[in-house]
């Protein structure tokens, strides 16, 4: 994710080291009661030696990703993924106050002139946006959301309006209810 905090090769030494620190620590003991005698034995207790020298970075990184992470604002925390993919966040916050919270939804993403990174990502922002409603091939879905593609091309729709605008190169927002036959 942009902006979490990176490792400098200093601090990854530093605390590789320390892992190997605690790992000599703890297997000097552990030879004692543990010898490994075969293949399967050696391989665990290299496995377990790696995890341990490991440890001290993987905690380092929890501590600094959820630092960073819990003082985002609900806008950039919900909104991170698709603005990484040249998305804004709010692209598609219109059809959720269309679609009913029980029905169903598909997407048509059709080309236009919008990053190809952007394109495969709108599916997966209106899944964020909609959520908890749940997704449906578009043969059984009760709404398609259509961006630079018109619902009607993946399924017999009515009532098609625009719920975000064009805007640069993104295509409008189209939502559809479906027409059953």
């Amino acid at each position: 994710m942009l902006g979490v905090p990176a490792a400098s090769a200093a601090t990854t030494a530093l605390l590789v080291l320390c892992g190997l620190l605690l790992a000599s620590a703890l297997i000097v003991p552990a030879r004692r009661f543990f010898r490994p005698s075969g293949n399967e034995e050696w391989l665990v207790f290299c496995a377990v030696g790696v995890a341990v020298v490991a440890l001290p970075w993987i905690g380092w990184r929890f501590a600094e990703d959820l630092s960073y992470t819990t003082k985002l604002d609900s806008y950039s925390a919900q909104s991170a993924g698709p603005i990484q993919a040249y998305l804004p966040g709010y692209l598609a916050s219109d059809a959720a106050k269309v679609i009913p919270r029980s029905a169903t939804w598909a997407t048509a993403v059709g080309a236009s002139s919008a990053n190809p990174i952007a394109q495969k990502a709108f599916p997966a922002l209106v899944l964020i946006t909609l959520f908890p409603r749940p997704s449906a091939p578009p043969h059984e879905a009760g709404w398609i959301v259509g961006w630079g593609a018109p619902p009607g091309r993946v399924a017999r729709v009515k009532d098609a309006r625009v719920v975000h605008p064009r805007q640069g190169p993104l295509p409008a927002v189209v939502v559809a209810k479906t027409v059953r036959p």
